[in-house]
C-alpha cells in the first residue's frame, strides 16, 4: 500500500508510534464499569476471532522532542463472530489491534493449539500398549496417516550446521547476521502484505523494519527463501476463544477464554455496532478511528474507488463551476448597480 496519507486524515487517526505511550492510551480501550471495576467481557467465551486486515500508518514523530522526522505505525483489525456462524461470512464487530502484539498472541496460540492436537491425536493412536514394539514409530506412522506427521514430529536434520528456520526467532525486526560490503545492515520482521490482507515476513535496510529490501539477501545468508514472504502468518480462519483442555474431552467444564482473544480483546479499540443487538452495552468509543484508519493508511482502496473518485472529480468540478458562475452573476449586478447611480445614465 503505497500512496502519501492525508495529512488532516492522519492528525486525527494516528500521528503516534504504535509503542508510545499515547498511542497505547488510544489503542487501549477496555471500558470500565460504573462500579469503578473492569468491563466484564467473558462474554467473548461463544466467539472466535477472525483476522480481516493489516494497515500502515505513516505519521510524525513527536515524541521527545526528537527530529526523527515520518515513523510507521503496523495495525491489524480483526473481527469477532459468533463461533456458531463464524464460518457463514458473518460481519461482527470490529477490532484494532497494534501489529507485532497480534502477530506474537496468534504464535503462541498456534503453538499451543498445535500441541493440544498432536497431545489428542497421540493418546487415541493406541501405541502405548504391550503389542507395540516401537512406539515411536508407531505415533509416527499415526501422525502420518492423519496428515499431522510435520506438525507433531520434530524434523531430524543430518546436517548439524544447516540453519533451521524458527518463526519465533523473526516475530520482532531483528537483525540478520550479514553486513554488506558497503556496511549496510540487514534486519527481518512482520509487515503488512502490499493489499493489506496479510501479515508477511520482510527484509528490510532499518532497525525498525519500516523501509523495505529485497528478500534475496536472506537466501543469501541463511540458504533459503525467506519463509512467509507471500503466505499469510496469521490464520484467515475462525479462531474459537473457548479454551481447549486435553484433560475434559477437548474443553474445560467451566469455558475459559484463550489467551489470544482476552490480550486481543482488553487493549484493542473496538466498534461493537454490528453487536448491538446481542449486548447489552456494545462499546462504540472506537469506530471512528477505525474507519478514519482505513482511509488514512497506505494505498487504502475502497469499494468501487474508482467509481467514487470519478464522482469526487466531477462533483468537485461541478461545484467549482457553479461557484464561478454564481460570481460572475453577482459582479454583473454589482456593475449593474453602478451604473444605473452614474451621472451618464440620467435620462
Amino acid at each position: 500500500m503505497k500512496f502519501t496519507i492525508l495529512s488532516a486524515l492522519l492528525t486525527a487517526a494516528s500521528a503516534l508510534k504504535s509503542n508510545s505511550p499515547s498511542a497505547k492510551s488510544m489503542v487501549s480501550n477496555s471500558r470500565r464499569a460504573e462500579d469503578g471495576g473492569d468491563y466484564d467481557y467473558s462474554w467473548i467465551v461463544d466467539y472466535s476471532l477472525v483476522f480481516d486486515s493489516c494497515y500502515v500508518v505513516d505519521s510524525y514523530n513527536f515524541e521527545d522532542g526528537d527530529d526523527n522526522g515520518i515513523v510507521s505505525t503496523s495495525l491489524v483489525k480483526y473481527k469477532m463472530c459468533e463461533t456458531n456462524n463464524c464460518m457463514t461470512g458473518c460481519t461482527g464487530a470490529e477490532y484494532l489491534v497494534p501489529m507485532d502484539q497480534f502477530v506474537n498472541s496468534f504464535t503462541e496460540w498456534q503453538m499451543n493449539d498445535q500441541e493440544y492436537q498432536c497431545e489428542q491425536k497421540r493418546e487415541s493412536c493406541g501405541c502405548d500398549n504391550d503389542q507395540v514394539d516401537d512406539e515411536d514409530a508407531c505415533e509416527a506412522q499415526c501422525y502420518q496417516a492423519a496428515g499431522m506427521y510435520d506438525m507433531c514430529v520434530e524434523a531430524e536434520d543430518g546436517d548439524d550446521d544447516a540453519y533451521v528456520f524458527d518463526l519465533q526467532d523473526w516475530m520482532e525486526c531483528t537483525e540478520i547476521d550479514y553486513e554488506s560490503d558497503d556496511g549496510t545492515q540487514y534486519y527481518v520482521g512482520p509487515k503488512c502484505s502490499s493489499n493489506g490482507e496479510k501479515i508477511n515476513l520482510g527484509v528490510f535496510r532499518d532497525e525498525y523494519c519500516t523501509e523495505a529490501h529485497d528478500d534475496g539477501v536472506f537466501n543469501d545468508v541463511y540458504g533459503m527463501s525467506l519463509p512467509y514472504s507471500s503466505t499469510n502468518i496469521v490464520a484467515e480462519n475462525c479462531i474459537s476463544c473457548t479454551e481447549a483442555d486435553a484433560n475434559n474431552n477437548g474443553y474445560y467444564q467451566d469455558k475459559e477464554l484463550t489467551e489470544i482473544c482476552d490480550e486481543s480483546y482488553a487493549t484493542s479499540a473496538k466498534c461493537e455496532t454490528n453487536l448491538a443487538s446481542n449486548l447489552a452495552y456494545p462499546i462504540e468509543a472506537g469506530c471512528e478511528y477505525i474507519q478514519r484508519i482505513e482511509i488514512s493508511s497506505r494505498g487504502y482502496i475502497a469499494p468501487s474507488s474508482a467509481f467514487a473518485t470519478t464522482m469526487a472529480v466531477i462533483f468537485g468540478l461541478a461545484t467549482s463551476g457553479l461557484a464561478f458562475v454564481a460570481y460572475k452573476m453577482h459582479m454583473a449586478t454589482k456593475v449593474r448597480k453602478i451604473n444605473l447611480n452614474d451621472d451618464s445614465a440620467v435620462v
